[in-house]
């Protein structure tokens, strides 16, 4: 079930930035920098390319398939990118944006109704509110950590990405490899029961 999220063919980063220092930007850039070699799909529709990478002015622009779906838009945006996605036919979704549950009860409405509206199509979703994830075994960094591990037997799962960032430079600091960083936020679908599930298989 989790394929499409932890070992995509292809990302598209919805809320992809020409700005250095935006998470939007840093996800591409991560993507291009660990070597991934799927296909990379920024999606902005006020920019033509992002880091030499064409960009989409929508997800239904993409004439290819896309397993991974990264959403780094504004809160007030995100319930929009979700649905998208989903007329888009993506296999998962990660949503980076912060601004729900551990804001508001609003944010906790809108944080609902999006895990709701994947849970519908069983799309799988991370998030809100997280770093992201790392698997270095499939060069893939979808985050917008600053770093990216060498390869290792150890996955990490954790709802802090604090604590995920601590644990990348702990882990460079020492030399050591990690399989799999897993940030998982808010936990609105996704928890790490499936996570832990998923690596068992």
């Amino acid at each position: 079930m989790l394929d499409p999220l932890l070992r995509p063919a292809s990302v598209a980063v919805v809320g992809a930035s020409r700005t250095p220092g935006k998470v939007g930007h840093a996800v591409v850039a991560n993507l291009i920098g660990c070597g991934f070699a799927g296909a990379i799909y920024p999606v902005n529709p006020e920019a033509e390319e992002i880091l030499e990478l064409p960009c989409f002015p929508a997800l239904a622009e993409i004439r290819e398939p896309v397993d991974l779906c990264v959403i780094a838009v504004p809160p007030g945006g995100v319930e929009a990118a979700v649905e998208e996605a989903l007329a888009a036919h993506v296999r998962a979704i990660v949503v980076l944006t912060a601004g729900f549950k551990e804001i508001d009860e609003e944010g906790a409405a809108l944080e609902a109704r999006i895990a709701r509206l994947c849970q519908s199509r069983k799309v799988p979703m991370m998030g809100p509110n997280c770093l992201g994830l790392i698997n270095a075994h499939h060069k893939m960094n979808a985050s917008f950590a600053t770093q990216m591990p060498k390869e290792g037997g150890i996955s990490i799962v954790s709802q802090s990405g604090a604590l995920c960032t601590a644990i990348l430079d702990w882990a460079k600091a020492r030399r050591l490899g990690l399989s799999k960083l897993i940030s998982m936020g808010n936990k609105a679908d996704l928890s790490e029961t499936d996570f832990l599930k998923a690596f068992a298989e």
